[in-house]
């Protein structure tokens, strides 16, 4: 009988530690210098767009998602701001419109390009970003799957 009861005890404490192993916590957001996202990161940030506040997933509530990153074609001196926003531009526009008229109906296109400073300290990418364009948060990855 005490080893029936030994085993019962045993098979409880493993079904309990299994069952908590399966709520616990997911990863929590975590903050990233906004140089450091990614390839479809879902994220909020400061009102700088310094710090990104990296969702754990992209199911869970973001401002933003990136669409691409992907150094900049204007050489190795800084080249302005004014020709940075243009490139950035020319390409997150081009970039936005391939996903199609569906995907980002209620959607809009932002970029992130280097500061004269962060340039200095070898940044180079120009990041295209997914927004709602009323400001509302998203869930979900506006990506397409392979994206």
């Amino acid at each position: 009988m005490s080893s029936r009861i030994s085993a019962t005890l045993l098979a409880v404490l493993v079904v309990s530690g299994a069952l908590t192993a399966c709520t616990a916590n997911p990863e929590a957001p975590r903050a990233v210098p906004i140089t450091e996202v990614n390839i479809g990161d879902c994220f909020s940030s400061d009102a700088d767009l310094t710090v990104a506040t990296l969702a754990s997933s992209c199911a869970d509530p973001h401002l933003y998602e990136v669409l691409s990153a992907a150094p900049s074609e204007l050489g190795a001196a800084f080249p302005g701001d004014d020709a940075l926003s243009s490139e950035a531009d020319a390409r997150c526009s081009a970039e936005f419109a391939e996903l199609g008229r569906d995907a980002v109906a209620g959607l809009t296109a932002l970029h992130l390009v280097p500061s004269e400073q962060t340039w200095s300290d070898g940044d180079r990418d120009v990041v295209c970003l997914i927004a709602s364009s009323d400001g509302a948060e998203l869930s979900g990855s506006r990506l397409p799957p392979n994206g």
